[in-house]
């Protein structure tokens, strides 16, 4: 790039941060909780909690324990 190609307008080098501001908002959690291969509340271990609406069925979940160990618990709120 030749150097007469670069801007020499000081306002183009300046970072101008907009005002607008956006805002990621997180889905609702479920009352639903996967103690994974193994896991156990109350031990140190992988725990996944889905979506709000998008939990797997009861023919799932008995499957999830059956081959991997996997615990499944509705928590109350």
């Amino acid at each position: 790039m030749a150097l007469e190609d670069h801007p020499t307008d000081p306002d183009k080098w300046v970072y101008k941060p907009t005002t607008s501001y956006t805002f990621i908002t997180t889905p609702e959690q479920s009352e639903w909780v996967c103690y994974l291969w193994g896991n156990r509340p109350n031990l140190t271990g992988i725990v996944w909690r889905p979506n709000k609406g998008q939990e797997p069925n009861w023919f799932v979940r008995w499957m999830m324990r059956i081959c991997f160990d996997c615990l499944w618990i509705k928590e109350k709120k």
